[in-house]
């Protein structure tokens, strides 16, 4: 009586042979070797057998590497700030290095994250004198004087030394883009002690307004075994220090927006001073225009000294002291201004002329100054316009906008996801269509507006 009632609540009237029907579906699903639902093994073990050994490999390189970068930079330095007057004269002669280096090695020239994502569209290997050049002039660049970032460098090396590692662990160039991003998302990820967000910067940064997922597990995996690397040697502390915590509240959130739309603006304004003086350096010998830029750019690094009467601003990418001010301490309206422009003038002068370092730093800089001004409507919650301001600088110039919210909470160890998030899509969405890197592509070719691709016959990706 017990069985029929309960087979009429669960089937009504329908006439169902449970057991029967429980059969059929067992010999036709579970126990058919036909089934399309099942473990790939061999993918399990390809995985397990050849890319886990290899990203570990990967990840314990660019550890060692990144801690010794990190330990030059910190030396140097150190000397440097003994006597203020230095961080002026050192510059030039890292420009006339530079110069002899990029006059037989021009891929060591500039930022060199435009010049990777070029890269990895070819069947090349950068040649092994353009990688001992490129971490030269780069360990003398970040050492101090000039405004420039870790990122820059780190993507570059990461990418040559990853596919020269996957090439001797027996990978084919079909291949070499997923190794070469494994590899810059790993260096960058111990340079910035950011291994998720490096990562997935790696994975956005190739194509504007799309996601490369295929080098994610494998990337993932060599850039937390690079930052424990990093970690073990060089300490786990964050790079942007901040005393306390960040507070925000709702009624916050409508500034915010707004602090979103005047940094991409900024950073508009930005992209095209800088790629104009990049042509316009053109017109200068290539082994000239690093020392040419620097004695341009030298007078404007002692005015915003003068102004801001803190150096910490040209030792910014040895311990990024000046994005921890810019978050904690209520600058002057004024020398928030200044430091957004003189930040422009002073890296379209030197990274525009060929001295390596990265953009990260700068469009970081931009961001917190744009949210400490923001960050005198609200006193209490400067430390959020200024983290806020940072992740939507990053968005709007690499066109990285989950990468600037992952890589921003990492650097500073807080947790400013929501309002960041609102900074970070407003500028994003602002700024469509431009971006601080040569070599990104637009797969939507101006029809953002529907969301629409029109990928102009792209050759597919390789597997």
């Amino acid at each position: 009586m017990m069985k029929r009632l309960i087979k009429h609540l669960i089937f009504g009237d329908r006439k169902v042979e449970v057991r029967e029907r429980l059969k059929r579906l067992c010999k036709k699903d579970l126990c058919s070797i036909n089934m399309n639902i099942k473990i790939d093994s061999i993918s399990i073990i390809f995985f397990l057998g050849r890319w886990l050994p290899l990203s570990i490999a990967i990840g314990i390189t660019m550890g060692i590497i990144a801690s010794f970068m990190d330990l030059l930079l910190v030396g140097i330095n150190s000397y440097l700030k003994t006597d203020t007057i230095y961080l002026f004269i050192y510059p030039i002669l890292v420009a006339a290095v530079t110069g002899a280096v990029i006059k037989n090695n021009p891929e060591v020239a500039g930022p060199g994250i435009g010049f990777s994502i070029l890269h990895l569209r070819t069947k090349k290997y950068i040649r092994f004198r353009t990688i001992i050049g490129k971490l030269l002039v780069s360990i003398l660049t970040l050492s101090g004087g000039f405004i420039a970032g870790r990122e820059g460098p780190s993507f570059f090396l990461g990418i040559a030394i990853g596919e020269w590692v996957g090439k001797a662990y027996g990978f084919g160039k079909k291949f070499k883009n997923m190794l070469g991003l494994i590899g810059g998302g790993a260096f960058t990820g111990a340079l910035l002690k950011a291994p998720l967000g490096s990562s997935i910067f790696a994975m956005e940064i190739e194509n504007m307004y799309d996601f490369d997922y295929r080098p994610f597990v494998p990337m993932i995996v060599s850039s937390i075994v690079s930052y424990l690397t990093f970690s073990f040697f060089r300490g786990n502390h964050a790079f942007i220090r901040l005393s306390h915590k960040a507070v925000w509240t709702l009624d916050s959130i409508p500034y915010i927006i707004a602090m979103g739309f005047v940094v991409s603006l900024i950073i508009y304004a930005y992209t095209l001073f800088f790629h104009f003086f990049v042509k316009v350096s053109r017109m200068i010998p290539i082994g000239r225009r690093p020392v040419v830029g620097t004695v341009m750019a030298i007078p404007f690094m002692v005015l915003l000294y003068l102004i801001s009467k803190n150096p910490d601003i040209l030792s910014a990418p040895v311990h990024m002291n000046i994005l921890s001010n810019l978050a904690q301490i209520k600058f002057s309206i004024l020398i928030d201004m200044a430091i957004i422009f003189f930040t422009i003038i002073i890296t379209s002068f030197t990274l525009g002329f060929g001295i390596p370092g990265g953009l990260i730093l700068p469009v970081l800089i931009i961001g917190a100054a744009t949210g400490n001004i923001f960050g005198h409507i609200f006193p209490d919650q400067i430390v959020m316009f200024s983290l806020a301001g940072m992740g939507a600088g990053l968005s709007a110039g690499a066109k990285t906008p989950l990468a600037a919210i992952v890589m921003i909470t990492e650097m500073s160890h807080d947790d400013v996801v929501i309002p960041m998030t609102a900074a970070v899509i407003t500028s994003y969405i602002v700024s469509f269509g431009y971006s601080l890197y040569l070599g990104q592509e637009n797969i939507f070719r101006s029809n953002l507006k529907d969301f629409t691709p029109t990928t102009r016959n792209y050759p597919p990706k390789e597997a």
